[in-house]
């Protein structure tokens, strides 16, 4: 008939040296709507679909001879074009950021004497799918089959490469598991609330979350419940005390059964749980048997901690990719994939865990129809596991090195001071950003103090962050308190005078061309104060996408526009 509907052979690709558990039974989980769901009668026909010898008569499929696509092509990057190590340099000038030109700005390489020579002398190549099958395996890519109705699990070719990298990648602690292709991480999500989640529940979020994957609950009316988070994401203590002290009376609804968490590069925050907080959280869903909705479309973006430059006056601080002197990681890909944070699914020995791990962050973000062919074709027969393994290094240098760029020009613009304490949180330690000044000039604090490393600052700060680790965002934390009207707009307008100083402060940054995102666009406790940060606001930059000149004109306006907000009028 056709192999569109073929099943890829999944057993392959697991480890059967290891004895590993079955998941246990959790559709009590299933919503009303999902129990009511009745499989289609017309599946029954896949299992002798991909026959070999089958005539088709049974299916409404229309015939592939009249599709109008006879060949689809694509030029496409080498798995190897991105550099792995991107070189430190300082752009002299006094200023300018423009000493990085077009090839500064790119991760792509040149290649070398040696690869020019021996006749490698592109980073890309092309792809072609043809009409007809090359074979009668299920597992060929052809345009007969990816532009057929299928199988809702997508092409048996692309199953069975996400299968090998979840296997070898992502370790699940069970036997029985296995993938299910979506178009994104929010079609996906969308998919879980409907399964999981009766119109009134709870779910569980970091304080401070994606609110497209809030938004998408909200059609059930779902209620948002926040368990606090520092520097590696949820706080196990207030998780388990959220969950403990549940008063279902009191709350109006039952205690949560889902977990919504983006544990690596944490949106907005940027923050990064590792192996011991995992295990402890997926030890507390345990006990309140919970489903963890493990969101994580940053992984492959973890990456060593910035460094401080220590601020020379006379240069800009800018990492950039210098082309012609990459140095490749000494790292071994398998060296690369130990250094990652492990998945909930190398913990998970019951089943309880639902990986939603988009393939667009690591390549391009529109997964549907004929992209979807040439994903298949680019992944499971050009660069393969091993290939894509060496792409997803380059995507790590490449926004590790962005995130540089933005540090460092904070450096740079600001007077930085490293290990600062905040009410906020106090456990974590923060580089907390002040006005360079000098004796005299004022600026947002009157009176000025002389660092012996850095020279002369504001006594007042005006933005602290936490450099994150992955991911694509930087957090920053505005210390509104100050502003020298700060206490008066508190005591006469509360909360609402507070979150106006911050609308205000967002409006004269856009109305400078420069755009970030206000900090309660992901708040997921919305007219509750969160502890500690009565006299803070916050604002969500991504480094993802400006070149290192946008970036330099982007913090220098902040800082701009930051110092004269401070200011007395």
């Amino acid at each position: 008939m056709d192999s569109a509907f073929a099943i890829a052979d999944h057993e392959r690709y697991r480890d059967h040296t290891v004895e590993l558990p079955n998941s246990i039974d959790l559709s009590h989980h299933l919503s009303s709507l999902a129990k009511n769901r009745q499989s289609s009668a017309l599946k029954d026909l896949y299992r002798y679909a991909a026959r070999p010898g089958m005539i088709g008569l049974a299916g409404g499929l229309p015939n592939p001879e009249i599709f109008p696509f006879l060949e689809l092509s694509a030029q496409v990057y080498t798995h190897d074009a991105l550099g792995i190590t991107p070189a430190t340099a300082n752009v002299g000038g006094g200023g300018g950021g423009g000493g990085t030109g077009s090839d500064a700005q790119s991760m792509v390489k040149k290649p070398s004497f040696f690869e020019w020579l021996f006749g490698k002398k592109t980073t890309t190549e092309t792809i072609t799918i043809g009409k007809q099958p090359a074979s009668a395996s299920p597992l060929d890519i052809n345009l007969n089959t990816l532009l057929q109705y299928s199988s809702a699990q997508g092409h048996p070719a692309l199953q069975a490469f996400i299968r090998e990298f979840v296997s070898k990648v992502y370790q699940p602690a069970f036997a029985d598991w296995d993938v299910l292709l979506n178009i994104g991480s929010t079609m996906a999500w969308s998919h879980v609330v409907f399964m999981l989640l009766e119109p009134g529940d709870g779910v569980l979020y970091e304080e401070w979350s994606y609110p497209g994957a809030m938004n998408t609950a909200s059609p059930l009316q779902t209620h948002k419940v926040s368990i606090k988070v520092d520097g590696e994401g949820l706080i196990p203590e207030d998780m388990n005390k959220v969950l403990a002290e549940w008063d279902e009376e009191k709350r109006g609804f039952r205690r949560p059964r889902v977990l919504y968490t983006v544990p690596t590069g944490q949106n907005p925050t940027g923050a990064t749980m590792l192996a011991a907080r995992k295990k402890i959280i997926y030890d507390i869903c345990v006990k309140y048997d919970i489903i963890i909705v493990e969101d994580e479309p940053y992984y492959a973006l973890y990456a060593d901690p910035w460094q401080s430059q220590k601020h020379q006056p006379k240069q800009i601080g800018a990492r950039y990719a210098d082309v012609e002197h990459h140095t490749d990681s000494k790292d071994t890909d398998e060296e690369f994939l130990k250094k990652l944070p492990p998945s909930y699914l190398k913990f998970d020995y019951q089943g309880r865990v639902i990986r939603m791990d988009p393939v667009k962050k690591a390549s391009y973000p529109d997964f549907r129809n004929k992209s979807a062919a040439l994903v298949a074709k680019l992944l499971a027969e050009t660069w393969k596991y091993d290939g894509y393994i060496r792409w997803l290094r380059g995507i790590k240098a490449t926004y590790a090195m962005r995130r540089d760029w933005m540090c460092d020009l904070f450096e740079t613009v600001f007077h930085l001071e490293f290990d600062q304490t905040l009410a906020l949180s106090q456990h974590i330690r923060w580089v907390t950003a002040y006005e360079r000044t000098a004796p005299g000039m004022g600026g947002a604090g009157a009176a000025t103090i002389m660092d012996e490393k850095r020279g002369f600052k504001s006594n007042k700060a005006i933005v602290s962050f936490v450099p994150p680790t992955a991911g694509m965002f930087v957090w920053l934390a505005v210390h509104l308190e100050s502003h020298p009207r700060f206490a008066q707009i508190k005591d006469a307008d509360g909360p609402e005078g507070v979150n106006k100083m911050l609308y205000e402060l967002w409006t004269e940054l856009a109305e400078k061309n420069v755009l970030v995102s206000p900090g309660y666009f992901f708040d997921a406790q919305p007219g509750v104060p969160h502890e500690g940060t009565e006299n803070f606001g916050f604002f969500r930059l991504s480094f993802s996408m400006a070149n290192h000149e946008q970036m330099e004109s982007a913090i220098k306006t902040i800082y701009k526009v930051f110092v004269s907000f401070f200011q007395e009028k």
